[in-house]
């Protein structure tokens, strides 16, 4: 159908200059500066397009043209698709190391001891992941480094868990801490402990 429209001319420049700039700006996450540059050739490959569509419309030649056209379109949204999962790997590859090499601790004296250190980032994960570890435990939850806390909560929503509002008031607090403009604090650290009290306690009762 878009080859059609292409082909046809039906389909306006500024709307796939458009299309393909949206897919530019369109990221969820941090760019780096290859990112960066890469968004401004994807820019660049749209103004190119939109030169060649009207182009199209009064050539002969217009139907090779208009396969070259969705070639590049298609081979620049697969590589875009590539660069964010591999960005996406990039970010959990610390979390994943982390995680490994903190194992062998209990999460929450990990916390302890790190934010007697002034580690308070670091002590919000471990917080984070000992109360990922206790649902593990007493809800079944299937952790999942790729899964975000807003994940966990609404599989404990859609079970009708009665952690699910404990879990979520800690975890919107996590991420305050975690991912918040002002940074993680000794105040936030203790917000957290008392968030996850209640997390802790159904699991010790159980």
């Amino acid at each position: 159908m878009l080859l059609a429209q292409l082909v046809a001319g039906q389909l306006p420049a500024p709307a796939i200059h458009d299309t393909v700039a949206s897919i530019a700006r369109g990221i969820d996450y941090r760019r780096s500066l290859r990112q960066s540059l890469l968004d401004r050739f994807f820019l660049w490959i749209g103004e190119l397009i939109a030169h060649l569509v009207r182009f199209l419309r009064e050539s002969p030649v217009s139907r090779p043209l208009g396969y070259t056209v969705i070639a590049l379109i298609v081979v620049g949204v697969l590589a875009r698709l590539l660069i964010a999962a591999q960005a996406r790997d990039d970010a959990r590859g610390p979390l994943r190391r982390r995680s490994r090499a903190g194992g062998a601790e209990d999460p929450f004296v990990m916390a302890e001891r790190l934010a007697g250190e002034g580690r308070f980032e670091e002590a919000a994960h471990a917080l984070y992941r000992g109360v990922l570890l206790t649902l593990a435990r007493q809800e079944r939850l299937r952790l999942d480094p790729s899964k975000t806390s807003g994940d966990y909560a609404r599989e404990l929503r859609a079970r009708g868990s009665a952690s699910y509002q404990p879990f979520r008031a800690f975890g919107r607090r996590f991420d305050v801490a975690v991912f918040g403009h002002g940074g993680c604090d000794a105040r936030l650290i203790d917000d957290l402990r008392v968030l996850a009290q209640p997390l802790t306690a159904r699991a010790r009762a159980a």
